[in-house]
Formats: structure tokens, sequence, C-alpha cells
């Protein structure tokens, strides 16, 4: 009967971990927060967002419409 090897240690010795810890200062990440704010493609996503919240209001008020009909 042959033993299981966990997948860790079927890594070649040379080989990377999958999953590596990633850490940023947090003045990168405040610069990162400011210039997508500033950005158009923030800005539409920002309207996208409104056009998705109108079309929800008017669902809403169209199904309570139809609520009070009943």
């Amino acid at each position: 009967m042959t033993i299981p090897v966990p997948p860790e240690e079927n890594l070649a010795p040379d080989s990377a971990p999958p999953f590596v810890d990633v850490r940023y200062s947090l003045a990168a990440l405040l610069r990162e927060v400011k210039l997508d704010r500033s950005s158009a493609t923030f800005a539409m996503e920002k309207l996208d967002q409104a056009t998705i919240n109108l079309l929800f209001q008017q669902h809403r008020a169209h199904r309570e419409h139809h609520l009070d009909q009943q």
C-alpha cells in the first residue's frame, strides 16, 4: 500500500508556492484611489450606477402601482 503525498510535497524544490502574501503601502493605495476617482472611467461608473438606480426606482413604482390596483 502506498501513502498519498500531500500536494505541497509534490512541488519541485525550486517552484514557488501557489499563493503569495502581497502587501501594499497605505500611501500607494491612497494614490491609486485618488487617481481612479479623478479618471473619466470612474465618472462613467458613477453615471451608470445612477442610471441603474433610476431603472430600479421606475420598476419599483410600476410594481407598487399594480399592487395598489389589486
